[in-house]
């Protein structure tokens, strides 16, 4: 969502819109879109299951 958000702005520049023409620079636009995604995916599934995990600690009872 803050991609879009930043991406419009950007479309608003001329010398922007130049540049995205360039295939290697659209390109590489997108592959760093697709790697940010990656990662935020990645990071966002560790702190589910480490949430997840600490949730079920609280449930199960100590010995």
């Amino acid at each position: 969502y803050p991609q879009c958000l930043h991406m419009l702005e950007l479309l608003q520049y001329e010398h922007f819109r130049k540049e995205l023409v360039n295939a290697q620079c659209a390109k590489f636009i997108d592959e760093q879109q697709l790697l940010h995604w990656q990662h935020y995916s990645r990071k966002r599934v560790r702190l589910q299951q480490a949430l997840a995990e600490q949730q079920q600690q609280n449930i199960t009872p100590s010995k």
